[in-house]
């Protein structure tokens, strides 16, 4: 997938409206894709003009725009249904665009996040996962209700699709009739800050959390059902004490929806000790603990991509991840696999990664080579492609 060349960007010019809605803090995957896809196309010279649309006007920074989500922010804080605050921020959403978007009908609409807004030029989406469809369990009602109803629209409306694994495009092409060839896959980047560091210079923030230097397993993930963290922590808790002693398990990430298992499991495991919970941290700290852990844990049951997973390789730490969905595809077999259904199999996938040496330093150095493909450069150029396909549709 990653090792497939980029096809040469050729000179004709493009006009791209990119909706950033996704920029909000904390920032979620799809923030961070959305915030570096949009880094990264402003370097490209064969995009005539690039525009950034976010919740009900044009954002010039980037850096900037989850300050123009506030109102949309304090809407689904305070009006109790989650899915009257989407109609009416969808509502007024495509409303404002219509009025700021007349006569833009050449330039190319992109959102990075499954829906797109009425538009008279071309338009494309990325759909980043099917969750909603083949593990709507894990999913709130409101957000399935939203999604059943808005992404037929944006099917029918769609010139193209972009996906970041091979494994949901074909997904799509199965579930919908999507046709493949509109279909293009852009896997993601990682971050410049995701690298190996000296262990003396991620000393303080290590010590800050009472954390050794590769004396520790990280798990990176917001607290919702896909996420398996219930497992995982019942693996944990199965292994020998003292290997546990000796690699607590460290969870990170933001709250997430349809928590209330997630987070009885990691209240019983808290009693148990070896674990410790750091929420949502900084970027600069999280890649710091990325670059210090021995292991990177994520069973997930689902993901369209699992960015944690190339983070941690590019990061120079071995990672433990699922054996099914878009996750073996980007480990590109350098990862211990497991089946996330089965506890068993996580706890035995742990313990073999944990006492392992050899397989341990040779996947940490396959890992480190294979996350150098995975760049939001590329993913650009790739996006840019796309663009250039519609460019005057």
């Amino acid at each position: 997938m990653a090792n497939t060349p980029i096809l040469a960007v050729q000179d004709s010019l493009v006009k791209v409206i990119l909706n950033v809605d996704a920029i909000t803090h904390p920032l979620t995957g799809i923030g961070h894709y959305t915030l570096a896809l949009g880094n990264a196309l402003k370097s490209l010279q064969t995009i005539e003009e690039l525009r950034f649309f976010s919740a009900d006007h044009w954002v010039s920074d980037l850096q900037q725009a989850a300050a123009g989500n506030q109102w949309l922010a304090s809407l689904r804080r305070w009006v109790p249904f989650k899915a009257l605050a989407l109609n009416a921020y969808g509502r007024r959403r495509a409303r404002r665009f219509k009025q700021l978007t007349q006569g833009m009908s050449d330039h190319v609409l992109h959102s990075p996040n499954f829906i797109l807004m009425p538009h008279t030029g071309p338009s494309v989406a990325t759909f980043h996962d099917l969750s909603f469809v083949h593990h709507r369990d894990t999913q709130p009602a409101y957000r399935l209700q939203f999604l059943d109803r808005e992404v037929p629209k944006t099917l029918a409306q769609a010139n193209a699709l972009i996906t970041p694994t091979a494994f949901i495009k074909q997904a799509i092409v199965d579930h919908y009739g999507y046709p493949a060839e509109q279909i293009h896959v852009t896997p993601l980047g990682v971050s410049a800050g995701f690298a190996p560091q000296a262990e003396a210079s991620i000393a303080p923030t290590l010590a800050q959390h009472q954390l050794a230097h590769k004396g520790y397993v990280l798990a990176v993930a917001t607290t919702e059902p896909r996420k398996n963290l219930p497992r995982l922590l019942q693996a944990y808790a199965q292994l020998p004490v003292d290997l546990r002693a000796a690699h607590p398990l460290v969870l990170v990430g933001a709250a997430g929806w349809l928590q209330q298992a997630s987070n009885q499991a990691i209240k019983q495991a808290l009693s148990q000790g070896h674990i410790k919970t750091l929420g949502y941290l900084k970027q600069t700290e999280l890649q710091q603990l990325y670059a210090g852990a021995r292991l990177l844990a994520l069973p997930s049951l689902y993901e369209g991509f699992g960015l944690p997973i190339i983070e941690a390789m590019a990061s120079g730490t071995a990672v433990l991840t699922s054996a099914h969905s878009a996750m073996q595809e980007v480990a590109g077999g350098h990862a211990m696999l497991c089946q996330p259904e089965d506890t068993d199999s996580i706890e035995v996938g742990l313990r073999a990664a944990l006492e392992d040496d050899a397989w341990r330093q040779a996947a940490e150095q396959a890992g480190l080579k294979h996350s150098q493909a995975f760049t939001w450069q590329r993913c650009a150029e790739a996006t840019l492609i796309t663009y250039r396909s519609l460019s005057g549709s």
